[in-house]
């Protein structure tokens, strides 16, 4: 490392210190450097007892793996967006980011999400997940266009010595080389094992019986008749058991595989992991560009090329789905059209093909009049009509009452904000809750008029296919 380098990893460790010092509050301080390409996923899979964070998109390569915790932002109530952008921002701006230049892909992130609801929930398996959870990570590892980067953070609290910089730059050296040399040795799954481990058993129980569910979209269908509101989705969870406990990487291994376009997510804590593969961007900010969709409408896939056609037609044509389709597309208009100078909206829906299930999807882009965070944006989004309804509040407040399901962070926003502002965050759908040997999954199905019952009760297995097919097979 290059004396220049090591001046500057210095001065930003002395500058933590001194504004320690001066304001009486926590400083970070943050060293970045490109390494060799490496699987985000291995890193993610060394740190079961930290905070640990993993986002992956395989069709852009881009990945994320992060844990520790030298920071961490938690905020519930109607205003815990906002008040998540205004601590991310102070947050941000007492963090002192020293080492090679780069791109806003690589870090450093406060990463992590929010609950579906503005309350915490009081539900024992979501105890570990409040109302609203970003953390800024003690390690990052960043992935783009074929190219990694590393971030190490240390803090820096006020009663520290300002003669601490060179110790400081000392130490995360030391840990910069401790962890390239981990990820240089960490292979992701032991192949020759895998093969060697017996099918395990499995036990599934849901939380209502089929009729009960049919019941519960008959109740709304009757509600959306009486004008009471448009939409609302509807979601039901499983609860898996296996023999042993559930490997989380490896389940995430299988989902990135099965569903590349999808972001692959998981966020965990000591014990416990909330992960998935969802298709549905709730908002992406780079610079002032805005980049959303609607994703709602579905259908299976078909058998065959000519049957896969058919259905894709059919959804295409169905006026059911159709109006489905448009509530989330003008939700989302009208809640970024403030912000916007202009909406780019494509004219009619395309199919989005996954490996189950077809859906209608309708990109928006835009571009920001004025500053706005992501989790700002994240804040007027959510919830959309795709996974709430529409009314939003009408619909709601009928969820509240009826659905009997504590949904934690299941449908709720999850991903990342960078210190520009920017980042991305998804509906974590096509999700489930890991801890140890028990799995709970979540699926939804969207009831508007012309909905059938049955023909809802089986979009959500559809949806839970994606989690539950790779649950067996590992």
């Amino acid at each position: 490392m290059n004396s220049k380098r090591s001046a500057d990893r210095e001065a930003a460790a002395q500058a933590a210190l001194d504004a320690a010092g001066r304001t009486g509050e926590s400083q970070w301080v943050a060293m970045r450097a490109e390494i060799p390409p490496c699987d985000a996923l291995a890193a993610f899979a060394g740190s079961e007892s930290h905070d640990r964070f993993y986002w992956e998109r395989p069709v852009d390569g881009r990945s994320i793996a992060a844990f520790g915790r030298a920071g961490a932002i938690e905020a519930e109530g109607d205003g815990r967006f906002a008040k998540t952008s205004e601590r991310a921002e102070r947050l941000f701006a007492r963090l002192h980011v020293s080492g090679q230049g780069a791109p806003a892909t690589a870090g450093p992130f406060l990463v992590g999400g929010f609950a579906f609801a503005s309350a915490p929930s009081s539900a024992p398996h979501w105890r570990e997940f409040p109302a609203g959870r970003l953390i800024l990570p003690e390690v990052t590892i960043a992935g783009a266009a074929g190219r990694s980067w590393c971030t190490l953070i240390r803090t820096v609290d006020p009663s520290q010595s300002g003669t601490r910089a060179r110790e400081i730059c000392d130490e995360l050296r030391a840990d910069f080389d401790a962890v390239g040399h981990a990820l240089a040795n960490r292979s992701l799954i032991d192949e020759s094992a895998a093969e060697a481990v017996v099918p395990p058993g499995y036990r599934a129980s849901a939380d209502r019986t089929h009729a009960e569910y049919r019941a519960q979209v008959e109740t709304a269908l009757r509600e959306i008749a009486d004008g009471r509101f448009e939409k609302v989705v509807l979601a039901r969870s499983v609860c898996m058991r296996e023999e042993g406990d559930y490997d989380p990487c490896a389940l995430l291994d299988t989902l990135r595989r099965a569903h590349p376009t999808c972001a692959i997510f998981a966020v965990g804590r000591p014990g416990v992991v909330f992960l998935g593969a969802t298709p549905e961007c709730l908002v992406r900010l780079v610079g002032s560009r805005i980049e959303t969709a609607s994703v709602a409408g579905s259908a299976p896939r078909g058998r065959s090329p000519e049957e896969d056609l058919e259905f894709g037609r059919q959804l295409r044509e169905s006026k059911k789905e159709q109006a489905e389709h448009a509530f989330v597309v003008r939700a989302l208009c009208d809640a970024l059209a403030p912000h916007c100078d202009a909406l780019e909206i494509r004219e009619s829906p395309r199919l989005m093909r996954l490996q189950d299930i077809q859906h209608l999807e309708t990109p928006i882009t835009g571009n920001l009049r004025a500053r706005r965070s992501i989790l700002e944006l994240v804040g007027s989004i959510h919830p959309t009509p795709a996974i709430a309804g529409a009314p939003r509040e009408a619909a709601l407040e009928w969820l509240n009452a009826n659905e009997n399901l504590d949904r934690g962070w299941y449908s709720a926003p999850v991903g990342y904000a960078d210190c520009e502002g920017g980042g991305e965050f998804y509906a974590a759908l096509r999700s489930a809750l890991l801890r140890g040997s028990e799995a709970r999954l979540f699926a939804g199905a969207g009831v508007v008029d012309g909905s059938e019952p049955e023909a809802e009760l089986r979009e959500t297995r559809l949806k839970l296919r994606a989690m539950l097919a790779p649950l067996m097979e590992i």
